[in-house]
C-alpha cells in the first residue's frame, strides 16, 4: 500500500497553486483583450455616424481648399482578433511598443517643448475641415471641428492612426487655454463634429491667433504630430457660418517665445527731485525707501558723499496703468489680478506696495500710483524696481502671472554683484529715460517675464 509522504503533499500543493495562478493570469489577459475589442467596436460605430455641420469661413496662413462638400468620409473597419501571445507581448514590451506597433528606427523623434508630443515621426499630409463663429449670446468663440481626411499613418503597417484635434488661442498656451476633441480610433479620415468654445469678449480676439493642431494619440502618452493650421484673428469678421477645408502644414517655427508669453503691462515712471517735491504730497500707500533701507545693503556715507544729485528727498512715482492678455489659471478662464511692487534690494513689508484686485479679467485696468519717498537719482542707478502681477486666491496661495524689473542692468549694486540688476531692452531703456528726464513721465508697454528669481508662472 502506497503512503503519501509530506514531500509528495508539498509537491501537489505547489502544482495546484501554479495551475490556479496560471488560470487567473489567463483570465485577466482575456478580460483585457475583450475590453480592447469592445473599444474598437465602439469607435467604429461612432465613426459611422455623421451630424450636420455648422461653422464659418476663416482667413488663415494656410488657405482654405474648398467649402464642405457632400462626400462621405472613409472609415477603417475593426481589426481581426489578436491572439493571446501578441497581447502578452504588447504588455511585456510597453517601453518599446506604442498602441499601434514599433516605431521606425529611421525616423527622428523630436519632443515638443511643452512635453505633449513629438514631431518628425511622420511626414505631414492631409486636410482638416473646421469653422469659426462668435456666439454673442454665450460670449464665446466657437471652433467647429468637423473632420479630417487623408491624414498621415503613424501605424504604417495597418495604415491607420488614432487622431484628435487640439486648439489654442495664442499667445495663451497654458493648460487652461487648451481645447481638444475626442480621439477617433484606427482611421485616417476621422469625423469629429465637435464645437470647442473659448469664453472671452470679442474685442480680445484682435490680438489672438487660432492655432489648430492634429495629433495621433499614443496609449503611453508619446503623441505624434500630424499637422497644423494657424489663423490670425486680427480684423476677423465673423459673418460667414460656412466651414472650410485647410491643408495641414508641417510644424512652423518653435513657439518657444509664445509658450512663455504671459501678457503685457503698461507702466509710467517719473522721478521728482527734492526741490520739486510738493510739501505734504504723500500717499498712505507710499514708502520711505531711502537711507533706513540702504543700511541693510550698502553704505549710507558712500551715497551721501556724492554730488548734489545724491541729496535725499526725491520721489519715485510708478503709475501701473493696466495689464493685457494675462494667461488665465482658473478653470473659468479669468483671473483676479493685482500688481505688487518692491524697490530692490529692499524686500521688506515696508517696501511692498500693491494695487487693488481687479476681479474676473484678463485685461485689468488699475491706474494706480506707487510713490517711493526719500530716493535720489544716484540711488535709482544702483537699485531696481520690480513689478509682479498675481492672481489673487482667497483660499490658497496667490499664483504668479509674470513680472518686469527696471534697472540699469549692470549686474552690480553699489559695487556688489547681484542677480536682480538684470534689466534689458525696454526695462533698461525706460529706466534710463526716467533718470535722464526728471519731472517728466515716461511710459511703455512691456512683455511680462515668465520667471523672476525662481518664481515661475504656471505653464
Amino acid at each position: 500500500m502506497y503512503t503519501c509522504t509530506p514531500v509528495d503533499m508539498f509537491g501537489m500543493e505547489n502544482r495546484l497553486l501554479n495551475t490556479f495562478f496560471f488560470g487567473l493570469s489567463l483570465n485577466i489577459l482575456l478580460l483585457l483583450h475583450n475590453q480592447c475589442r469592445r473599444k474598437e467596436a465602439k469607435a467604429a460605430a461612432e465613426e459611422s455616424t455623421q451630424s450636420p455641420v455648422i461653422g464659418k469661413r476663416n482667413e488663415s496662413t494656410a488657405s482654405p481648399i474648398q467649402s464642405r462638400g457632400s462626400g462621405t468620409s472613409e472609415t477603417w473597419p475593426a481589426q481581426s482578433d489578436e491572439d493571446i501571445d501578441r497581447l502578452v507581448a504588447m504588455h511585456q514590451n510597453r517601453d518599446s511598443l506604442s498602441s499601434l506597433g514599433l516605431r521606425s528606427d529611421s525616423m527622428a523623434s523630436v519632443y515638443s517643448g511643452a512635453g505633449e508630443g513629438r514631431y518628425g515621426t511622420v511626414v505631414v499630409k492631409g486636410q482638416v475641415e473646421f469653422g469659426i463663429q462668435y456666439n454673442y449670446k454665450l460670449g464665446a468663440l466657437e471652433i467647429h471641428v468637423v473632420r479630417c481626411k487623408d491624414l498621415a499613418a503613424v501605424d504604417a503597417k495597418r495604415n491607420r492612426s488614432d487622431p484628435y484635434v487640439k486648439v489654442y488661442l495664442l499667445p495663451d498656451k497654458s493648460k487652461a487655454g487648451k481645447r481638444k476633441t475626442k480621439v477617433k480610433k484606427h482611421t485616417l479620415n476621422p469625423i469629429f463634429d465637435e464645437i470647442l468654445r473659448f469664453h472671452m469678449p470679442i474685442s480680445s480676439l484682435e490680438s489672438r491667433t487660432l492655432w489648430l493642431t492634429v495629433w495621433h494619440s499614443d496609449m503611453f502618452g508619446r503623441n505624434d504630430f500630424l499637422g497644423e493650421v494657424s489663423v490670425n484673428l486680427q480684423g476677423k469678421v465673423f459673418d460667414n457660418p460656412q466651414s472650410q477645408w485647410y491643408l495641414l502644414q508641417e510644424r512652423s517655427e518653435p513657439f518657444d517665445e509664445i509658450a512663455t508669453y504671459r501678457g503685457d503691462i503698461v507702466v509710467g515712471l517719473k522721478y521728482i527731485p527734492p526741490e520739486n517735491v510738493r510739501p505734504g504730497f504723500m500717499r498712505s500707500a507710499s514708502t520711505s525707501s531711502g537711507s533706513s533701507n540702504l543700511r541693510k545693503f550698502g553704505s549710507i556715507k558712500s551715497v551721501a558723499s556724492r554730488t548734489d544729485r545724491s541729496s535725499k528727498g526725491g520721489q519715485l512715482h510708478v503709475l501701473v496703468k493696466e495689464a493685457k492678455h494675462l494667461s488665465p489659471i482658473k478653470v473659468n478662464g479669468t483671473c483676479d489680478a493685482f500688481c505688487k511692487s518692491y524697490l530692490l534690494p529692499d524686500r521688506t513689508r515696508s517696501s511692498k506696495q500693491k494695487t487693488p484686485v481687479v476681479k474676473r479679467s484678463l485685461h485689468p485696468t488699475w491706474n494706480y500710483t506707487f510713490i517711493y519717498e526719500d530716493v535720489s537719482l544716484d540711488d535709482l542707478s544702483e537699485r531696481a524696481l520690480e513689478l509682479t502681477v498675481w492672481d489673487h486666491d482667497r483660499l490658497a496661495s496667490n499664483e504668479f502671472l509674470g513680472g518686469v524689473r527696471f534697472s540699469m542692468g549692470t549686474g552690480k549694486s553699489y559695487g556688489r554683484p547681484v542677480e536682480w540688476m538684470d534689466a534689458t531692452g525696454k526695462e533698461l531703456s525706460l529706466w534710463q529715460n526716467m533718470i535722464d528726464r526728471p519731472n517728466f513721465w515716461v511710459e511703455g508697454s512691456l512683455i511680462l517675464r515668465s520667471t523672476l528669481d525662481g518664481i515661475r508662472a504656471i505653464p
